[in-house]
């Protein structure tokens, strides 16, 4: 037996996140998307779905009153790149809500709150996901576009405030709504380490180091006393 998906966004790119995330849980099966919410109101009246995973901001009709309108609406868990919205979607009873670009971790972690209860009859298991190595990507959304990374082409992080600069090696700088600690929890842990309360840094870039200085490619990074048992560690296990 495995839960019935619809996966309802706008946009393709989260689209075709959300369903490879969902292919590689063996519990779950994706059964329709939906561009809208129109399109998600006819077809849970056709279809029996377990989970919704729902965008917010839509056109027409938001997800949350697309909401109001189910009587009996199936476990749903919101997604949406923006955070005023957490609050009010849980007096709508959802499961969980993930803030865009949605890793596969948190993904994960929402599923579970769902799928493991004891009265079900078989929990997640074999989760293909592969290890987090160069060849793989996170996706960051700016300029009213999404912007894909490869994690190897990625040098550091630069947080400030609210927002992150991504620092590649081919590419102007990218400035992104997200904060600098909620990012750290979507990284390969392997591959990114935390060295200052404003960088994270790749550490297959790292060139040298020298005192609290850090050189990545031509580019240089302070570490910070609070962070350097970070980076001592990391080097610790080399």
């Amino acid at each position: 037996m495995k839960l019935h998906c619809l996966v309802v966004d706008d946009e393709p790119i989260a689209q075709q996140i959300l369903e490879k995330y969902i292919s590689q849980i063996e519990a779950l099966q994706l059964v329709g998307k939906a561009n809208n919410a129109f399109e998600a109101v006819n077809f849970l009246h056709q279809e029996k779905i377990d989970i919704l995973f729902l965008d917010i901001k839509m056109p027409s009709l938001s997800g949350l009153d697309m909401l109001k309108t189910l009587q009996n609406p199936p476990k749903v868990i919101l997604t949406t790149a923006f955070s005023e919205f957490g609050v009010e979607s849980y007096d709508y009873g959802i499961s969980d809500y993930l803030m865009k670009p949605v890793s596969f971790e948190r993904f994960l972690k929402a599923v579970n709150k769902i799928v493991m209860p004891k009265n079900l009859e078989f929990p997640i298991e074999k989760v293909q996901e592969k290890p987090a190595l160069e060849n793989e990507f996170i996706f960051f959304k700016a300029d009213k576009k999404i912007h894909k990374f490869y994690f190897k082409e990625i040098l550091f992080f630069e947080g400030s405030g609210n927002y992150v600069k991504i620092h590649t090696e081919n590419t102007t700088p990218l400035m992104v709504l997200e904060k600098l600690s909620a990012l750290e929890e979507k990284l390969p842990q392997k591959q990114f380490i935390r060295v200052h309360k404003s960088f994270i840094v790749n550490t297959a870039h790292i060139k040298q180091i020298e005192g609290n200085l850090l050189k990545i490619k031509d580019k240089t990074v302070t570490i910070s006393q609070s962070y350097k048992s970070n980076l001592e560690g990391y080097l610790n296990k080399k």
